[in-house]
């Protein structure tokens, strides 16, 4: 049976009794002591491809680094209040919070009073 390196490396044809065989005439994996891209390398293996998970994993990695770097961005261009401005803009909050809050007391008051009257 033809591998897809056979087919490859022979342009379609084969010789008989030279399966196995590697176009250098050595035994397909073994070392005849050529120096190939691999072996130069100090004997590592080429890197395998990464799994469709690992893709995954690191486009969404990219997307987040990138969403950060433009956040980083952005953030260099917001003008910040000073200390003045954020005391007023604080003390205006607290003051309106305490306005309502004292005002949705009354009423609530007021209901539950009219509700006791009606009911008895």
């Amino acid at each position: 049976m033809r591998t897809q390196e056979q087919v490859g490396k022979t342009g379609g044809e084969i010789k008989a009794g030279s399966e196995g065989v590697s176009e250098h005439g050595g035994r397909a994996g073994a070392k005849t002591g050529s120096k190939t891209p691999a072996n130069r390398a100090g004997g590592k293996k080429p890197p395998e491809k990464p799994t469709r998970r690992e893709r995954s994993i690191a486009i969404y990695v990219q997307r987040a680094r990138q969403f950060l770097r433009e956040v980083k961005i952005e953030l260099k261009k917001v003008k910040w209040p000073t200390r003045k401005e954020l005391i007023a803009s604080t003390t205006v909050v607290i003051v309106l919070v305490m306005i309502i809050s004292i005002y949705l007391g009354l009423v609530d008051f007021g209901l539950i009073k009219i509700i006791k009257g009606i009911v008895g």
